[in-house]
């Protein structure tokens, strides 16, 4: 899913493509530059960066060293 470009344009207040890359890149948010120069973003990448979405991170188990102080 991507961002509209209404939605790009409000993020970043810019309205061409090249002054919304540089504040992408100021921010270091990743975006794809399409071959006509507008930028496309994705969702997910707009969520890491915002606090709109919570991250849907797994997480990982904790690591069972039981074995490792076992007594010989």
């Amino acid at each position: 899913m991507f961002v509209s470009a209404e939605q790009l344009q409000e993020l970043t207040g810019k309205s061409r493509p090249s002054a919304q890359a540089r504040f992408l890149d100021r921010w270091n948010i990743r975006y794809i530059e399409r071959a006509d120069g507008t930028i496309v973003l994705r969702q997910e990448e707009l969520d890491r960066h915002t606090l709109v979405k919570p991250s849907e991170m797994k997480q990982r188990r904790a690591l069972d060293l039981s074995l490792l102080h076992r007594q010989r």
